[in-house]
């Protein structure tokens, strides 16, 4: 299954990333895996995340991370919206 990214998704995930690197590359690395390893669960099992909101979005965490992202299972794919830390205000609409 195609993913693919809004642009607040890609904002969010490389400020993350960015700030992680500063601090301790290693951990930014395990980023980078536990969104590779995420991404690929969904697009096997798009319906495992819990969903979130109205509009059929749902949330996934990255591995053993605080994050977690925000997307949508449409018919084109999975869509990315947004990537939050847990203790965000994450449960308004992306």
């Amino acid at each position: 299954m195609p993913v693919t990214w809004s642009r607040r998704a890609q904002a969010d995930f490389t400020a993350i990333y960015n700030r992680a690197l500063d601090e301790d590359a290693r951990y930014a690395l395990n980023l980078v895996e536990s969104l590779d390893a995420a991404l690929a669960r969904l697009a096997d099992f798009s319906r495992l995340g819990t969903p979130v909101g109205s509009h059929g979005h749902c949330k996934w965490r990255l591995g053993k991370t605080p994050f977690l992202i925000i997307y949508a299972d449409e018919d084109r794919g999975l869509n990315i919206l947004r990537v939050y830390h847990e203790r965000l205000d994450w449960g308004f609409e992306p």
